[in-house]
């Protein structure tokens, strides 16, 4: 689209802004992804919680980025402003696009709850304090796996001793008692 600087309205200047704020997202979210796998890229979960906070409120406004794109195209459509060279008539290309499109809303918006979801979820988790450290270097590669480490230990929780000299029943899941027997 760079290069065609022949449609009526078409405003060089303008349309390069937007090529290249796109550009941008699309650098933003690979540097992001170096950062976070850089050794010492998440420092704890107030770090991820602000990644997915950004991570959030960019997905919310793809509803709005899509709608506009959509608008556009069928304003340029009832104005005569558009043709098509190759495949399927401009009616057939121009309805899969608004399909496509309705069904990338619906994913984003998808996208965006579960996002929202997941800050929900870590909201109240904090550090201990201790470094994390999973012995792994870094992947930059896209379609390498993750590396499997072992789970971090926590201390055993101290429990006084009753008062009858015998170990105290630990219960998991209920606090009942009884619960699971």
């Amino acid at each position: 689209m760079t290069d065609d600087h022949t449609q009526v309205g078409r405003n060089p200047q303008t349309d390069h802004e937007t090529e290249q704020s796109a550009l941008e997202l699309e650098s933003a979210v690979r540097s992001l992804n170096r950062a976070i796998g850089q050794t010492g890229g998440l420092a704890g979960p107030a770090t991820v919680y602000a990644v997915l906070d950004a991570v959030h409120a960019a997905a919310s406004s793809l509803d709005t980025l899509l709608l506009r794109l959509e608008r556009f195209l069928a304003r340029q459509h009832a104005d005569g402003l558009l043709t098509h060279d190759h495949g399927a008539p401009l009616d057939e290309a121009l309805d899969a696009f608004g399909r496509a499109v309705l069904h990338a809303r619906h994913l984003g918006a998808g996208c965006g709850e579960a996002i929202d979801q997941a800050r929900r979820a870590i909201n109240h988790v904090h550090s201990n304090g201790l470094p994390f450290e999973t012995g792994a270097p870094p992947s930059y590669d896209a379609a390498a796996e993750a590396v499997p480490t072992a789970p971090r230990r926590r201390a055993e929780p101290r429990a006084r001793q009753p008062e009858n000299g015998r170990p105290r029943t630990r219960w998991f899941g209920s606090s009942r008692k009884g619960a699971g027997a």
